[in-house]
């Protein structure tokens, strides 16, 4: 398992990522995953979440599975010369209690539940994993994916009916999409006035993703507070919501529609907060990675 020296920042070099791909235009978080869906280690087919969801499918491997040096040792396979790696995050953390002792984690949660004070100290480390285009040596199986449009829209509709706590779904204003939290209401334009149904569904994500903050769901700040258009706090749910979406396209297995000149807006926001706080696409992408569980039902790990 690999490190960075201790000086070495692991939140900016990610944001330095996004940033660039941001003031090229491009939404970093609408990943063209459609066909293959997330990102996943080739050998557990275990789903990359949250950031590394993101990071993943960044990569210029047009099959997104991917495995570690141990696992394609243990498989017989050769890394292939001059191959590159991509780093998958994730959170090393450490307990102590109130005296300053190392604890373990079933430790703390005993003595917090007894009002104790204890301390979780979180490191953000990575590990290396290899594409599988890059292993030799071996036959690798991929599984054929097809999908036709009505087959995409009969999984999006599944998906949307068995979300058991959602909030009302109207089409009453034909001009505009929006979650409504005093109301709980989500208005959609009817899916004719969309030039795809993937635009349709893509947008209707967006907004199921912002109904997860409601005071009795999520109680996430940016929905249950007042928060102006063009504000950090604006900017920081739209950027929840947008990467909510784009994990449920995944997860429903159709595109994400392209950036919009109408979404500069949106870019320049994002921008903003990004080069302000270099934890907040981490932060986002847990967040958005919490709203989706939510919305499929997954309890909290």
């Amino acid at each position: 398992m690999a490190d960075y020296p201790k000086k070495k920042d692991f939140y900016q070099d990610v944001t330095k990522q996004m940033i660039q791909l941001l003031e090229a235009g491009t939404a970093p978080w609408r990943c063209g995953w459609s066909r293959y869906g997330f990102a996943r280690n080739y050998v557990t087919n275990h789903r990359y979440r949250g950031i590394n969801a993101i990071l993943m499918n960044l990569t210029p491997h047009p099959i997104p599975y991917f495995v570690s040096f141990k696992q394609a040792k243990e498989l017989g396979a050769t890394i292939r010369k001059g191959a590159k790696a991509s780093r998958a995050y994730f959170f090393k953390c450490y307990y102590k209690d109130q005296y300053g002792n190392n604890i373990s984690a079933e430790e703390a949660t005993a003595l917090h539940g007894r009002g104790e004070e204890t301390q979780r100290i979180a490191f953000l480390k990575y590990y290396n994993l290899f594409n599988i285009a890059d292993l030799e040596g071996i036959e690798i199986t991929i599984p054929h994916v097809t999908l036709k449009d009505h087959e995409k829209i009969t999984r999006c509709e599944q998906f949307i009916k068995q979300i058991t706590d959602k909030p009302q779904i109207i089409h009453e204003n034909a001009d505009t999409a929006f979650y409504h939290p005093l109301t709980d209401q989500l208005n959609i334009p009817a899916l004719q006035q969309f030039n795809q149904a993937e635009e349709y569904y893509s947008t209707l994500f967006h907004e199921l993703t912002h109904s997860t903050g409601h005071e009795t769901r999520l109680h996430r700040e940016g929905v249950t507070t007042l928060t102006p258009f063009g504000s950090p706090d604006y900017s920081k749910e739209e950027l929840i919501a947008e990467m909510g979406a784009s994990f449920l396209c995944a997860h429903t297995g159709i595109n994400v529609p392209e950036i919009t000149t109408n979404s500069a807006a949106y870019l320049q926001g994002w921008l903003t907060v990004l080069k302000a706080d270099h934890t907040l696409i981490f932060k986002a992408a847990a967040k958005a990675q919490k709203a989706v569980d939510y919305l499929l039902g997954i309890s909290p790990e």
